[in-house]
């Protein structure tokens, strides 16, 4: 099993979430319609928390962005119920079939002007 944590103060993230050039290098399509028309507060929150599940995740695969993983390698979507569903692609996936890993599942938290993630996946052996 392998697990990763991470946590963010939201208002650090906040002028990233603000500026759409780096929302688009660092959010996938689908994780950017996602925040349509959310109060601008709630978008930030939403992204934070995007931003915060994909370095858990990093952590699971055991590297940094950078190592192999591109922003947009790792994808948070909100389930129906608002569950958020990691799915990886290309450097990502790659790391995570020679690792052997199942499914990354991620689980986040907001208080106050924080968000935790934590991110966990079982290996196939």
């Amino acid at each position: 099993m392998r697990t990763g944590v991470d946590l963010l103060a939201i208002h650090r993230f906040a002028p990233i979430a603000r500026r759409g050039r780096y929302c688009s290098l660092l959010f996938t399509e689908g994780e950017l319609a996602q925040t349509v028309g959310l109060r601008p507060e709630r978008r930030v929150e939403r992204l934070a928390g995007r931003f915060c599940a994909k370095e858990a995740t990093c952590k699971v695969l055991g590297r940094g962005f950078g190592q192999g993983i591109h922003w947009r390698d790792i994808e948070v979507l909100g389930d129906p119920w608002g569950r958020p569903v990691v799915t990886l692609h290309r450097g990502a996936r790659t790391i995570a079939d020679a690792l052997e890993l199942d499914e990354v599942v991620v689980t986040l938290t907001h208080q106050a002007d924080l968000v935790v993630a934590f991110a966990v996946a079982e290996t196939r052996k």
